[in-house]
C-alpha cells in the first residue's frame, strides 16, 4: 500500500475498502497535508489508492469536485461539541475559533484551497452556522451577525497563514535590545514602550485579538 494512503488509513475503520468517495478524499487530504497542495493530481492520487487514475472520476467527477470536497473534509473535523449555549457570547465565539484554528494548523497545506474555495455543503457549513448562531444569540441582527462571523474567521484563517509560514516569532530579549538599539534616537516611543513586554505577551496574541473583535461586535457601534 503507498505511503500516503496508509497514513490516511487512519481516517477509515477496518481493513482496506473499496474505492470510494471517503476513501478518495481521506488519500487526497493526508497528500497535500504531507507533501503540499502541488503533490495532488489525479494521476498521483490513482497511484496512492493503487487504481487506475480514471477509476476516481466514477466517485468524483473533476479537479474541482475534489478541492470542494477537502474543504469539507477540513471543516467536518472541527469540534463544535464544545460550545455550550449557556456560556458567555465572547467565551463561546473564543472557543469557536479555537477549534477552527486548531483543526485548520492541522492541515495548514490545504489552506490555500480552503481560501480560494470556502465550504459550500452541508458538512462544511456548520461551523459556519455555529458562529453565526453564537452572533445571533448575543443579539446582532442577521446581516451583522454573517459579516461578524465572516471578520472572525478571516482573522483565525490570517493567524494561521502566519504561523504556517512561521510568522509569529516571539523574540528573545536580546532581539528585543538590539531592535531597541537599531531605531532612531527620538523616533517609535510607543513602539519602545511596548516591546519589552512582547515575550510575555507571545502566544496569547490569537486569543488576544479573537476576544477584541468578540468584544467589540457584541457591544455594537
Amino acid at each position: 500500500m503507498p505511503a500516503i494512503e496508509k497514513r490516511a488509513r487512519k481516517r477509515r475503520e477496518g481493513p482496506r475498502s473499496p474505492l470510494l468517495r471517503e476513501r478518495i478524499v481521506a488519500t487526497a487530504l493526508a497528500l497535500v497535508d504531507h507533501e503540499g497542495l502541488k503533490a495532488l493530481s489525479m494521476r498521483r492520487l490513482g497511484a496512492e489508492l493503487g487504481v487506475d487514475p480514471m477509476a476516481v472520476y466514477y466517485h468524483i467527477p473533476n479537479k474541482e469536485a475534489l478541492f470542494d470536497a477537502i474543504v469539507e473534509a477540513v471543516m467536518a473535523e472541527i469540534d463544535l461539541s464544545a460550545d455550550h449555549s449557556a456560556d458567555p457570547p465572547v467565551e463561546r465565539v473564543v472557543r469557536a475559533a479555537r477549534a477552527y484554528r486548531d483543526v485548520l494548523l492541522a492541515h495548514s497545506h490545504a489552506l490555500p484551497i480552503v481560501l480560494a474555495r470556502g465550504p459550500a455543503t452541508a458538512a462544511a457549513l456548520r461551523p459556519v452556522e455555529l458562529l453565526t448562531g453564537i452572533l445571533r444569540d448575543a443579539g446582532l441582527p442577521p446581516a451583522e451577525a454573517f459579516s461578524g462571523m465572516n471578520t472572525i474567521a478571516a482573522a483565525v484563517r490570517g493567524f494561521v497563514g502566519m504561523m504556517a509560514s512561521g510568522g509569529e516569532h516571539v523574540p528573545g530579549p536580546d532581539e528585543i535590545e538590539a531592535l531597541d538599539r537599531s531605531l532612531p534616537a527620538g523616533e517609535f516611543p510607543h513602539l519602545r514602550e511596548a516591546i519589552p513586554f512582547a515575550c510575555e505577551f507571545g502566544g496569547r496574541s490569537f486569543e488576544f485579538g479573537i476576544r477584541a473583535l468578540a468584544r467589540g461586535l457584541i457591544a455594537g457601534p
